[in-house]
């Protein structure tokens, strides 16, 4: 309980210095926040399945929030000003070049899912195994086929800069701007993943604080800020619950099915049960810390892979210009819980390198 309060509290200060510190909206604090109370709600340990951190992970966390904070303070103060005073895209902007590379992400995105549907004959959302089966896709064609599926990721939040920015009076290329985010977020609900939704949102966000700063009050920032952690929130909720339903619902034929039972049941979780809607708020924080923990204890100087599991990431990419890819293959099932979580993104530099994975981070 002491751990709770102490980083409740230091996460609460960050978020207070977020909004009216003295340097405001910078998005180190809010993230710097997240893993403080990501930290505290993981005190409560919940499920059985959830062991005591060993003090080497406490360091492990310490020393990354300490760099963390420390570089993005130092990045902040040195280039934010410079940045700002010199963002100045309109060339880009009002150009074609810029609906070209719209236009490439696009065609690459489709073309990619159009790969991966041909592939597996479905899509994660429109198979009966929407749980299952997007870490097949994960597993069978992870790198660049992937990532070129979700790139609407990236292309949502650029689109959005385009909006913000633009001072055309056409009405065409904003036309197709919206168009172009409608297209992405559809591409990226097929995944049915939170993250792979929430992750261009908070983008657009913070591009908004960023690029309007001078021109919003405080009133309209926290109805900004608090429009966006509802729609976190209830997406955090409601897409593993809708997936797993959709996925294990012929195990449940009792009375008692809901679309939190199989989450329940797999987690373990001893909470009541009108709060079983809590249960994915408590895994994405708790569960995923836990795998990250478990990770740090089975990877090792013996069995670290040095930067070969980063580089897998292009091993699609290798393989066509018939160059060496590495072939890594994680035991998942030997080091984590008994579903697929992904330990934060901090499991691919300790995988790597350590500790020293944990300073690059």
């Amino acid at each position: 309980m002491i751990l709770f309060i102490l980083f409740s509290v230091l996460g609460v200060i960050f978020a207070i210095s977020y909004f009216l510190g003295k340097q405001k909206f910078v998005p180190y604090k809010l993230l710097l926040c997240v893993w403080l109370l990501s930290i505290a709600v993981s005190q409560f340990r919940l499920s059985p399945l959830e062991k005591p951190w060993t003090t080497n992970f406490w360091l492990i966390l310490i020393v990354f929030l300490v760099l963390f904070y420390v570089a993005s303070k130092i990045f902040s103060k040195i280039f934010s000003r410079k940045i700002s005073e010199n963002f100045s895209p309109a060339w880009f902007l009002e150009g074609r070049l810029f609906f070209a590379v719209l236009l490439l992400m696009a065609i690459f995105s489709v073309g990619a899912n159009i790969y991966i549907y041909n592939y597996f004959q479905t899509l994660p959302i429109l198979s009966s195994i929407p749980d299952r089966m997007r870490f097949a896709i994960n597993k069978e064609i992870f790198g660049l086929w992937e990532y070129g599926a979700l790139l609407p990721r990236l292309a949502i939040p650029l689109t959005f800069i385009y909006l913000l920015l633009s001072r055309t009076n056409k009405k065409w290329p904003k036309a197709l701007a919206y168009m172009n985010i409608i297209l992405g977020f559809v591409i990226l609900s097929l995944y049915a993943s939170r993250l792979t939704i929430i992750f261009p949102i908070l983008m657009c966000y913070f591009i908004y604080l960023l690029l309007r700063l001078k021109d919003i009050n405080l009133k309209k920032i926290i109805s900004a800020s608090a429009a966006v952690v509802l729609v976190v929130l209830v997406i955090s909720i409601a897409i593993p619950a809708v997936r797993q339903h959709i996925t294990y619902r012929d195990y449940y034929l009792n009375k008692e099915n809901d679309a939190f039972s199989y989450i329940m049941t797999l987690s373990e979780l001893k909470i009541p049960d009108n709060f079983r809607w809590v249960a994915p708020l408590y895994i994405i924080p708790a569960f995923n810390l836990q795998a990250f923990f478990r990770a740090t204890d089975f990877f090792g100087p013996s069995n670290f892979y040095y930067g070969q599991y980063g580089l897998s990431t292009f091993s699609p990419l290798l393989k066509i210009f018939h160059l060496p890819a590495p072939e890594i293959k994680i035991p998942w099932k030997q080091m984590f819980l008994p579903w697929w979580i992904t330990a934060t993104f901090l499991f691919n530099y300790w995988a790597d390198f350590g500790y020293w994975g944990i300073i690059l981070a």
